[in-house]
């Protein structure tokens, strides 16, 4: 079955009243749980604090009862949390695992699988080609370079290509559809709100504009088409690379070769058909384009395509030897001047030039560094203000706060920041069992840096 490996409940989080509350939070989750850097399995604090991190960044949140709960009515964002966490729980996107009093959190893979995927669905259409067809071109370079070591590569260039082939049918079939849709519609406003919404938003900036600039991604095509066709006329290339296949994917020969000849064959053809289809999206996209204009010109007016009318008009009258008085027509507002505008030309595409690559000074790649470095020691970090805190107390037990350094601009953010240990989250909670501050009446200024209230910072032990 195509869903025995998923829970029988997986899908009831995103069909009931709060589905809405359930995609944001499933969303954010899956960038913590994608974290190629961190552990896959999280502590359960950590999932409720991104949960919570997601409903502040919601502009409004309400929760409905669907089924009868053992909790109470949320009143808190933390409450909210904790109702999203359990529901997630239950329906099985979420895995509790517990060993003695603590309590970790993670996905199975078919669950981590199904996310990925709706992620990417969501994402539909934002793809960039440059980097597509530089890794092309970057893993067919070194397959020539190095056959025999790297020639399994050719196979990843060829899945590229098939993908980014598959994504071009993708756009023009999306714009196609966007047509017919806007093109059935009689409403004026939902043909030019469509347009800007569906077609500018969602097709012609994230992918179809990366097409018509000057700097083509396509200019690497024919390098990418002279590199395929030569691993197929080279035997003695084509043979390193098949057997690179074989060392690899365990498989003969007589099955290697096959598979570099498809992959070559996939790539040019891929690349040798970019044309006719960029043709045909170009001409979807004229049309939609004129139809929008049109549109948006007789907004005002109850006669959208009067343009093309008029020009079937002339095109009628230019036909007969002599012209006929239209003696119904001429004095009425039907046919004026306003609405015989010439209809929108077609954009030419831009003469090619020759690209020179520009350098960055060396300035501007130090001043670059400067800033990135500024801004990362700005962050505030429960690891940094726990290794300030060890450094500054070293063996002490109590340590009064003008006895606290300040040597960089690390320092000045987590000693500004002692103050607030207790609202920064359960994170920090490790810090407030080590360590208490405590504060008097006085105000002080600290190395001519800060001026707060005066406070000591002692170990819990003797506190």
């Amino acid at each position: 079955m195509l869903f025995r490996h998923l829970p029988d409940e997986i899908f009831q989080a995103l069909s009931g009243s709060n589905r809405g509350l359930i995609e944001a939070v499933l969303y954010d989750l899956a960038e913590v749980f994608y974290d190629h850097a961190e552990d896959p399995i999280k502590e359960k604090s950590t999932i409720i604090e991104a949960i919570e991190d997601t409903l502040h960044n919601l502009d409004s949140y309400a929760w409905h009862d669907d089924q009868k709960e053992s909790f109470e009515s949320p009143k808190t964002i933390h409450d909210y949390a904790l109702r999203i966490y359990h529901r997630l729980v239950n329906t099985g996107w979420l895995v509790e695992e517990q060993e003695l009093y603590r309590v970790s959190v993670l996905m199975t893979p078919q669950i981590s699988m199904l996310l990925r995927a709706l992620v990417e669905i969501s994402r539909h259409g934002k793809r960039n080609y440059g980097a597509t067809v530089l890794s092309i071109l970057s893993n067919l370079e070194s397959v020539a370079k190095h056959p025999k070591e790297r020639g399994v590569t050719l196979s990843q260039s060829a899945e590229a290509s098939r993908d980014f082939s598959a994504h071009l049918n993708q756009i023009l079939l999306g714009i196609r559809s966007l047509q017919r849709e806007l093109f059935s519609s009689r409403d004026p406003k939902a043909i030019v709100a469509g347009f800007f919404d569906l077609f500018v938003e969602g097709i012609l900036i994230a992918d179809y504009k990366t097409i018509k600039t000057s700097n083509n991604p396509f200019r690497f095509r024919r390098q990418i088409l002279e590199y395929a066709q030569e691993f197929l006329s080279n035997p003695a290339l084509m043979g390193d690379v098949a057997q690179c296949y074989v060392d690899q994917q365990l498989i003969t020969m007589a099955e290697a070769q096959a598979l570099v000849e498809k992959d070559c064959q996939d790539i040019i053809q891929t690349f040798s058909s970019i044309e006719q289809r960029l043709d045909r999206i170009d001409e979807y996209r004229y049309r939609l384009e004129k139809r929008a204009a049109d549109t948006a010109r007789y907004m005002d007016s109850s006669r959208p395509g009067m343009a093309n009318k008029i020009s079937g008009i002339i095109s009628d009258v230019a036909k007969f030897e002599r012209l006929p008085t239209l003696k119904n027509v001429i004095g009425s507002r039907i046919v004026g001047m306003e609405s015989a505008a010439q209809p929108m030309k077609r954009r030419e595409p831009p003469p090619p030039r020759v690209m020179t690559p520009v350098e960055v000074s060396i300035d501007a790649i130090k001043l670059r560094d400067q800033q990135r470095r500024f801004h990362e020691a700005r962050q505030v970090t429960v690891t940094k203000l726990q290794s300030y805190l060890e450094r500054q107390m070293n063996s002490q037990d109590n340590k009064h706060i003008l006895d606290f350094t300040i040597e960089s601009v690390e320092d000045l953010v987590c000693f500004d920041h002692l103050r607030y240990v207790g609202s920064l989250g359960v994170a920090a909670k490790k810090i407030e069992k080590a360590f208490e501050v405590q504060f008097t009446q006085r105000y002080l200024d600290v190395h001519d840096f800060v001026e707060c209230r005066e406070f000591n910072v002692v170990r819990r032990s003797q506190a």
